[in-house]
């Protein structure tokens, strides 16, 4: 994705402008993550001057945690949203899927801030991003157990392995696709939903199973 253009600084209100900041400094968070971004990057992407991120956000914390509930609210709540309409089969998890593409369209790789190895330990930051990833984890755990419950499992270790699986499988496939970014998100969704099919709807012969060929004995 190319880096949004620049602010300037007359003229805008003030909401729309530190919308715009926070859309640059995600994408230099995302790039760089927290320990590598740098404030003075981020001014001269975005055409302003440093003091006036400083007015704004306080401090390189205060605009990463802005960044962090931009990104992160918009996805929590669809999310939860998509969720209410995941039933008890495989190809309704492509509700959540969609809604995660769909949040993320307009910056794909914001995903990287939610699980930013050099994020603080501890802060505002660190409570904020735990926060996030347990409700992350909470909807996946909800889902998953509704799943193996009406298959007549309830165990909760199984439910914690497929809902660590699940969380695993949409990482790989926002991983994927910021490697792809000529994906739209509808394509994502499309592609995904392909895929459930692809592999749930019509699972092959094992190979343990699968019938030999014979061959002709020679005479």
């Amino acid at each position: 994705m190319s880096s949004p253009a620049l602010i300037g600084t007359k003229g805008v209100p003030r909401p729309e402008r530190e919308q715009q900041i926070v859309a640059v400094a995600v994408e230099e968070f995302a790039a760089r993550g927290y320990s590598g971004a740098s404030i003075v990057s981020v001014a001269a992407r975005a055409g302003i001057s440093k003091p006036l991120i400083y007015q704004y956000f306080g401090s390189k914390d205060g605009l990463y945690l802005a960044c962090l509930n931009s990104v992160a609210g918009s996805l929590l709540d669809r999310l939860e949203s998509a969720e209410r309409q995941v039933d008890d089969t495989v190809a309704s998890r492509i509700h959540p899927l969609r809604a995660v593409f769909e949040a993320l369209a307009p910056q794909p790789s914001a995903w990287r801030l939610l699980y930013d190895p050099s994020m603080p330990a501890d802060g505002p930051i660190a409570s904020a991003a735990d926060d996030y990833r347990r409700r992350t984890e909470r909807i996946a755990a909800s889902g998953s157990a509704r799943f193996l419950q009406v298959r007549g499992d309830v165990d909760a270790l199984d439910v914690d392995v497929l809902s660590t699986v699940w969380m695993r499988i949409v990482d790989a496939l926002v991983s994927w696709w910021l490697a792809h970014p000529e994906q739209s998100a509808a394509q994502m969704t499309a592609r995904c939903e392909r895929l459930l099919v692809a592999v749930f709807a019509a699972e092959p012969t094992s190979p343990a199973r699968r019938p030999r060929s014979r061959r002709a004995r020679p005479t």
